[in-house]
């Protein structure tokens, strides 16, 4: 028997084994709590113009937002297009920055909820230190930060 062999029959049966273990212990996503999509990682930086320079002129990045919008920025939105909507990588953020820049911000994830998503990441056991409405931070087994980011409403011109 080969090893490849082995190896393809371990993963086969580890993979089978945690669906039918997680899907017993958290059930179905519905579709109002279902994420839309990854939106990005999110870094911290200690020069955010410096930054910007790096990511859109060595590495070919555009920037698709600044925020906020007017005045000092805090943070860019970078991707390949520009188009937030449809590409957003790399958020880069302006923060204390420890030697050898190991420090990770987040991994963003655009859902339509940010509340039902973080109750149900909490309900499976991984409680935020809160909950409030709108875009919530959670952290994943490791420990690692997850923003559940809802999308502002649209403001409406109508008083």
């Amino acid at each position: 028997m080969s090893h490849r062999w082995l190896f393809t029959a371990a993963l086969l049966w580890a993979n089978t084994t945690f669906a039918q273990t997680s899907a017993s212990a958290v059930p179905a996503l519905p579709d109002e709590v279902k994420p839309i999509r990854v939106s990005g990682l999110g870094i911290r930086v200690s020069d955010l113009e410096r930054s910007k320079r790096f990511y859109t002129e060595v590495l070919g990045l555009k920037v698709g937002a600044r925020v906020p919008a007017q005045g000092e920025p805090v943070e860019y939105l970078l991707g390949m297009t520009g188009d937030i909507r449809a590409d957003t990588l790399i958020v880069i953020r302006k923060g204390e920055i420890k030697p050898g820049a190991t420090e990770f911000g987040s991994i963003t994830i655009v859902v339509p909820s940010g509340r039902k998503m973080a109750e149900r990441v909490a309900a499976a056991g991984y409680p935020p230190l809160r909950i409030v409405e709108g875009t919530n931070f959670v952290k994943d087994p490791d420990g690692y930060t997850i923003e559940l980011y809802q999308r502002p409403q649209a403001r409406s011109s109508v008083p």
